[in-house]
């Protein structure tokens, strides 16, 4: 009988975490990350985020994503992707915030839902993104470094970052972006 009587209760709790109310929670928990994200990065604090409807070449490590183009009063700076890629059982979100050259500015992990493999949050560790050229392809064990036990997650966003980044300057190219 207190076996039943539990798994009623957990059931009950974990109907309170649906989907929706967990993807609102985190959607409003993102968007508050990106804007102190874009104040801190650009040196401004007023901004406007007008997303964008550009569709960025899916791929295994690029599950979805949304762009919004950062614009002030008087111009467009930039933008800011929040891009989600898949690690072990489960996904994260990062952001990707560039200036309107399409140069990388800041890589910020948004939420991580794993038990391992946190590392990947740190700001020197995603620090190494923003030393590369322009152009420059990223490459697990070579200009990104691995960090044990966050192997898989660590070749997520590294070929995410790869994918956004060929995705935007093949968009560049062709005049629509």
């Amino acid at each position: 009988m207190k076996k039943i009587l539990f798994l009623f209760i957990l059931s009950l709790s974990l109907s309170a975490w649906t989907p929706a109310s967990r993807s609102e929670r985190e959607s409003k928990y993102i968007l508050k990350e990106t804007k102190k994200a874009i104040s801190s990065t650009f040196k401004i604090e007023r901004f406007l985020l007008e997303q964008e409807n550009i569709l960025l070449t899916s791929s295994a490590f690029l599950t979805e994503h949304s762009i919004f183009k950062i614009n002030t009063e008087t111009d467009s700076i930039g933008y800011a992707i929040v891009v989600s890629a898949p690690s072990k059982t489960d996904s994260f979100e990062y952001l990707l915030l560039l200036d309107s050259s399409l140069s990388l500015k800041k890589v910020k992990v948004l939420i991580y839902r794993e038990d391992y493999g946190g590392e990947i949050s740190s700001k020197r560790w995603l620090s190494q993104f923003l030393k590369s050229a322009n152009d420059d392809t990223y490459v697990y064990g070579d200009n990104i470094s691995a960090i044990s036990g966050a192997t898989i997650s660590v070749k997520s966003i590294t070929a995410s970052i790869n994918d956004v980044m060929d995705s935007l300057r093949t968009l560049q190219s062709q005049n629509k972006i």
